[in-house]
């Protein structure tokens, strides 16, 4: 996250724009990669959008779940839900969010941007990979992408929804917590593609990061969600974790 203050704007001049990190070159990366890119230090007087911001988290309603997934049986916010959440109450205290999404290549990124009034404003940008990069490939990457930056900066997080309330503790009516969100975004990628070239070069690049990443819960999950879809493409089960086929079908 960076903070850029009026005046360091004024001498940067063309460095106004958002600039693109580098391409990351590693061989196998996880299906998220979020830029190290965080502290705010401040030297001096306090720039305006510190103490707006405060006040604005304060304001923020309550994120509710009313988005379904049915594979998981397990309720979300989706993009809608948390903007309806948390943008009004920063609006309310002079601030601003813009989300700008670029496409890198094989990668898309997100830069969100939180600005003052005043001209202060903090950023953070979030890269993602899709693992086909047609128009549906893409606008899915953007929307998830958009949520889970917006989440970040804010500070907020879905709670459970109101209409629960009357049946108990909250440690009683809890959803299934179900897998993370980097193993449902690596399953959900698994499920949406479209040929078996496109489906094993997605799991072929991502396994290894996907193994590192994720708990062992987690990446059994998208295991298991890999075998099944694999089944779509050739009639055999796969054989085993490593591939999505068994030799005679990979040949």
């Amino acid at each position: 996250m960076t903070h850029t203050h009026p005046e360091a704007r004024d001498e940067a001049g063309a460095n106004n724009a958002p600039s693109m990190a580098p391409a990351l070159t590693e061989a196998h990366m996880p299906p998220l990669t979020i830029e190290p890119n965080y502290g705010l230090i401040w030297e001096g007087e306090r720039p305006p959008i510190a103490k707006a911001y405060v006040a604005a988290q304060k304001a923020m309603d309550a994120i509710k779940k009313a988005a379904r997934n049915d594979h998981f049986r397990t309720k979300y916010a989706d993009l809608a839900e948390v903007v309806e959440a948390v943008v009004p109450a920063l609006n309310e205290h002079g601030i601003g969010v813009i989300q700008n999404a670029v496409n890198d290549g094989d990668w898309v990124s997100i830069t969100t941007t939180l600005l003052h009034e005043s001209g202060s404003s903090v950023s953070s940008t979030l890269r993602l990979r899709p693992s086909k990069t047609d128009p549906q490939g893409v606008g899915s990457a953007i929307t998830y992408g958009r949520r889970y930056s917006l989440l970040a900066m804010t500070g907020a997080a879905p709670e459970d929804d109101d209409g629960n309330a009357a049946s108990g503790p909250r440690q009683d009516r809890r959803e299934p917590t179900g897998p993370s969100a980097a193993a449902q975004y690596a399953a959900d990628q698994l499920r949406q593609a479209r040929t078996k070239d496109e489906f094993t070069h997605f799991w072929n690049s991502e396994k290894e990061g996907l193994r590192q990443s994720l708990s062992d819960g987690d990446y059994a999950h998208v295991v298991k969600v890999m075998q099944s879809e694999a089944k779509r493409f050739a009639p055999a089960e796969a054989a085993n974790a490593s591939t999505p086929f068994d030799e005679k079908d990979a040949a």
